[in-house]
C-alpha cells in the first residue's frame, strides 16, 4: 500500500502576466496553471469515517439479497448536508449509496457497488472494498467530483451490525507551472474528513516536474485518520514531503508565491485555473548542516517552504517554523525523517478494527522548532551521515536487538519501503563461527 503508483494523464498549460509590485516598483509576476481532473492506480490519502448505524430500513432501498444487512450514515465531517446514507449487503457483496441524499437508495445511477474480498482475520470478520466511488460534497465544495475507495469491515460475532470504514482517494487536480527555469508539479487533493471535497481545506502537492511519475503520499497529521494502515505506514504518511496540508503562501525555487483561484471545477471535464501570485518578502539565511537532504519541507512559519536538494546555505522568509519534513536520497537509497515514534516501540493506542496495541504518530518534539532571522543565520543539522545502530538487551535466555538508523542530529530515520525494498538483516558469530541470523522486523 505504501509503495503507491500513479498514471498522469495530461499536463496542464501554464501562461504568465505581470502586474505592479509593491513599494520597492519591482514587478511581481503572476502565473496562471490550468490543472487538470487526474486520476491514481492506488490511493494517496487515507481518512477514516465515523459511522452512524441505523436500526430502521430506509423508506425506499433495493430488496434484500442476503441476511447480514448494515443501514447507517457516513459521516463527513460535522455538516448534515455532507452525510451519506448506506446500506451494505456484505453477503451479497453489494454496497448501495444514497449519492443525491434524498433517503431513496433505489434511485442512485451510479450509487451501487460490488465488492473486492480482502484478507480476513477470521470467519466472523467480513473485510471488503469497494472502488471506483464517485463523490460530491455541494455544500462544501460545489460538487467538484472526486473519486474514492470505501473500505468497509465488521466483526460479525462480536460486533454484529457495526460497520468500520476508511476511505481512500485516488484524484486530484494537476498542472505543470515553469519557475527559476525549472518545470513543477503543483496539484490540488480535496479534504476528505472535516470539510470534504475542499481544495483550501485539502492537500497541496508541490516536487519538481521530473518527479511527476513518482509514487506519493498525502500528508496526515491525526493516527485516527490512517488507521488501515500498518503503523509504520501511519508514521510514513504522516511525514509525507511532496504534499501537504494546503497552505495559500508558498516558497519555492527562491520566491514566495500566494495561492489563488476562482471558479471550481463542476466535473471532471473542467479545469481549475490556480494563480501564483508573487510576494516580495525578507529573506533569512538557513544554513544546513547534513548530507543527503534531498527534499526539505519547513511548515507552520509564514509560508511553507520546499527545498530540493538544497545547498548549505539557503535564503528564506524569516518565521518560525515546526514541524519539518525531510526525504534523504543516495542514489537508489532513500530514507525519511521520522518524529514522533515512540523510541520504546510500546504500544500506545488500540487499533479498533483488529484489537491490536500499536505505536502511531506522536507529536514532534518543540527541540525540531526552527527559528529564521533576518539578521542573523539560523542553523539546521539534519540528514547524513547516516550510521546503523544496534542496541542489546536480555530478557531471560532470549537476547533482544534494536535496530535504529541515526542521524547527524542524531534523530531516527527510516529506510524507504519499495517494491525490492530489503530490511537490513544482522549476523550473529562465535569465535568466527555462525550460530544465528535474522531481518529486522520494520527495519
Amino acid at each position: 500500500m505504501l509503495a503507491a503508483a500513479f498514471a498522469v494523464v495530461g499536463a496542464g498549460k501554464v501562461s504568465g502576466d505581470e502586474e505592479s509590485g509593491r513599494s520597492t516598483g519591482r514587478p511581481r509576476e503572476v502565473i496562471t496553471v490550468s490543472l487538470e481532473y487526474q486520476e491514481t492506480t492506488q490511493p494517496f490519502l487515507f481518512r477514516h469515517l465515523t459511522v452512524e448505524p441505523r436500526a430502521t430500513p430506509f423508506t425506499t432501498e433495493p430488496a434484500s439479497e442476503s441476511s447480514n444487512i448494515v443501514r447507517g450514515v457516513l459521516k463527513f465531517g460535522d455538516n448534515p448536508s455532507n452525510a451519506i446514507s448506506f446500506l451494505w449487503q456484505s453477503a451479497a457483496q453489494k454496497l448501495f449509496l444514497d449519492l443525491n441524499r434524498n433517503q431513496d437508495l433505489t434511485d442512485d445511477v451510479n450509487g451501487k457497488y460490488s465488492a473486492h474480498v480482502l484478507w480476513s482475520a477470521g470467519p466472523t470478520f467480513v473485510n471488503q472494498l469497494f472502488t471506483n466511488v464517485y463523490l460530491a460534497f455541494p455544500t462544501s465544495s460545489g460538487s467538484a467530483p472526486m473519486r474514492v475507495d470505501l473500505h468497509l469491515c465488521m466483526d460479525i460475532l462480536r460486533h454484529p451490525g457495526q460497520a468500520l470504514c476508511d476511505v481512500e482517494s485516488h484524484s486530484y487536480w494537476q498542472g505543470k507551472v515553469a519557475v527559476g527555469g525549472h518545470d513543477w508539479e503543483v496539484g490540488l487533493m480535496q479534504n476528505l474528513s472535516d470539510h470534504p471535497g475542499s481544495f483550501r481545506h485539502g492537500q497541496l502537492l508541490l516536487r519538481p516536474w521530473e518527479e511527476h511519475g513518482r509514487p506519493f503520499l498525502a500528508a496526515s497529521e491525526k493516527a485516527d485518520d490512517t488507521l488501515a494502515l500498518p503503523w509504520e505506514g501511519q508514521n510514513q504518511v504522516a511525514r509525507a514531503s511532496d504534499a501537504f496540508a494546503f497552505s495559500p503562501g508558498i516558497f519555492f525555487e527562491g520566491r514566495a508565491w500566494q495561492l489563488d483561484w476562482g471558479a471550481e471545477p463542476q466535473s471532471r471535464e473542467e479545469n481549475l485555473a490556480l494563480r501564483l501570485i508573487e510576494q516580495l518578502t525578507p529573506l533569512g539565511e538557513l544554513r544546513i548542516n547534513g548530507s543527503f537532504v534531498h527534499r526539505l519541507v519547513l511548515l507552520g512559519g509564514p509560508y511553507v517552504v520546499v527545498l530540493t536538494d538544497p545547498s548549505a546555505s539557503v535564503k528564506v522568509p524569516p518565521g518560525q517554523y515546526y514541524p519539518y519534513r525531510l526525504w534523504l536520497k543516495q542514489g537508489q537509497a532513500e530514507a525519511y525523517f521520522n518524529y514522533g515514534v515512540p523510541q520504546t516501540g510500546r504500544a500506545n493506542v488500540m487499533e479498533p478494527i483488529t484489537g491490536a496495541k500499536l505505536p502511531v504518530v506522536e507529536p514532534p518534539p518543540p527541540e525540531q522548532m526552527v527559528l529564521v532571522e533576518a539578521q542573523q543565520p539560523a542553523m539546521l543539522t539534519v540528514g547524513g551521515p547516516l550510521t546503523n545502530c544496534v542496541s542489546a538487551a536480555h530478557r531471560g535466555r532470549n537476547l533482544l536487538l534494536n535496530y535504529r538508523l541515526i542521524g547527524a542530529d542524531g534523530a531516527t530515520y527510516w529506510l524507504a519501503r519499495y517494491r525490492n525494498w530489503k530490511p537490513p538483516r544482522f549476523n550473529v558469530s562465535t569465535s568466527g563461527k555462525l550460530v544465528g541470523s535474522g531481518d529486522f522486523e520494520f527495519g
